[in-house]
């Protein structure tokens, strides 16, 4: 019987032990790679979950080279591999999307080697989860910084009584959502009418966006009714205890403060099912932007530039053009691609002409800025510091790394990224206050009105 507690503390502890008795390896086309042995699910040092497997039968290994890689083609779907384990306790263990190699020296059994594993899942039947339609729920090492709004009493084992601010409960369409933010973890559970795949990405975003960290889940539970699944994830710890600064606090007062907040959710949601791509596009761009900012200035500069750059030609171009769509203008220009196709001329430059042409009145992502200045999304500071990254980004050269230089710098991206959160905050029709950033250590948290760019 799966003892969910103790596999969740055991992962964030990182002292996962599971012995499998049993263990199979394979591919599910006829001559695949077929394992068959026992092992031990581990985590690393650096929170990569992984089998130390002792094979014992195997069907001929495929020599490739030195090394024989599995699966031999990683974007061809056929060649996954799978694997299947039974635990001590008989319960069944399921795994896939991994890759193995297997040396010169290992292609007969018995041998073992290590299996490298994105995730883990067990199915589970557990009484708990079944008094709802949906379920999810998954713990985070890093924290929420999510505004409260329920208090919690602790008592200690000397019956000494402590309270906190450090829950959250929000109703998100069907779900209802509970964030509560505990000395050592993050926990977060939903239960209801939801899709389950879309509250969980809404969430990661949310939180990450929120927090400035980024969301590792080392468990995850979801599923309806009877159907639930407990995922068992690796995780990157030189990931933690990183931080980008956050668009806002985690407390404030005053302007619709937190109601705005949990709208950030709401709206998360309800983008992700009507405009799947202003989600997918805003939250990738995050992450990169979120890396870059772990990493050296030089990448950090290009990559929030194009982050910018992307967010602007994914959304809101394509509102600004539907927005200022010049029918006449439009038939202008197809009146005169169709002449330039019928004159004397080589077909190269004929199709250099029409080119020329169908650019026409298009809105590049400068462009788009300063249309976005008009209607007072944005300031002229954070379109200019955009133009000076961008450019900085695009013709590097060499320059002399003096204090001047670097406060210069500091400017240009703190404003940069000011610009970048305003874009996706606007995404999901923010209405409260956010940072302003630029100034070296000092942040001014303001707040501008709304401006409908999108609808």
């Amino acid at each position: 019987m799966i003892n969910s507690e103790k596999l969740i503390d055991a992962m964030h502890e990182g002292k996962l032990d599971l012995h499998c008795v049993d263990v199979k390896i394979s591919q599910k086309f006829e001559g695949g790679l077929n394992l068959q042995g026992y092992g031990v699910l581990k985590i690393n040092q650096v929170g990569t979950i992984y089998l130390e497997f002792i094979c014992k039968e195997a069907d001929d290994i495929p020599a490739q080279s030195f090394y024989s890689a599995f699966p031999e083609d990683p974007f061809d779907s056929a060649q996954k591999l799978f694997l299947e384990a039974v635990t001590l306790d008989r319960d069944n263990i399921f795994a896939e999307e991994f890759s193995i190699k297997i040396n010169v020296f290992n292609r007969r059994p018995p041998f073992r080697i290590p299996v490298f594993l994105h995730e883990i899942y067990l199915m589970d039947s557990s009484e708990y989860y079944k008094n709802t339609e949906n379920y999810l729920y998954f713990e985070l090492l890093e924290k929420a910084q999510i505004p409260a709004n329920k208090m919690n009493k602790t008592t200690s084992t000397y019956g000494e009584e402590s309270s906190s601010w450090d829950e959250t409960e929000l109703v998100v369409e069907g779900a209802k959502v509970t964030i509560i933010d505990k000395k050592d973890r993050t926990m977060v559970k939903a239960s209801g009418v939801f899709d389950t795949e879309h509250l969980y990405s809404a969430l990661l975003f949310y939180i990450g966006l929120s927090s400035g960290g980024m969301p590792q889940p080392y468990c995850l539970i979801k599923g309806s009714g009877e159907s639930l699944a407990l995922h068992l994830k690796s995780t990157h710890k030189p990931l933690r205890n990183k931080n980008i600064p956050p668009p806002f606090p985690s407390a404030s007062s005053g302007n619709g403060w937190p109601r705005c907040h949990y709208d950030i959710l709401r709206s998360m949601m309800k983008i992700k099912t009507s405009k799947p791509l202003y989600f997918d596009a805003s939250y990738s761009q995050w992450m990169r932007v979120w890396h870059a900012f772990n990493s050296v200035n030089n990448i950090t500069i290009l990559t929030l530039g194009v982050a910018v750059e992307g967010l602007l030609n994914d959304i809101f171009i394509p509102a600004l053009k539907s927005g200022s769509l010049d029918y006449e203008f439009e038939e202008s220009k197809k009146e005169l691609i169709a002449k330039l196709g019928e004159i004397e001329a080589p077909d190269d430059q004929k199709k250099s002409l029409i080119t020329h042409v169908e650019r026409w009145g298009n809105i590049h992502a400068g462009k788009a800025l300063s249309l976005l200045v008009g209607k007072g999304l944005i300031l002229e500071g954070e379109k200019v510091a955009w133009n000076e990254l961008r450019h900085s980004a695009a013709h590097p050269k060499f320059r002399e790394n003096t204090e001047a230089r670097q406060e210069k710098e500091h400017k240009r991206i703190s404003t940069c990224l000011t610009l970048f959160y305003r874009l996706i905050l606007n995404v999901y029709s923010y209405d409260g206050g956010m940072y302003e950033f630029g100034k070296v250590r000092s942040a001014e948290f303001v707040k501008r009105d709304f401006v409908n760019i999108l609808d």
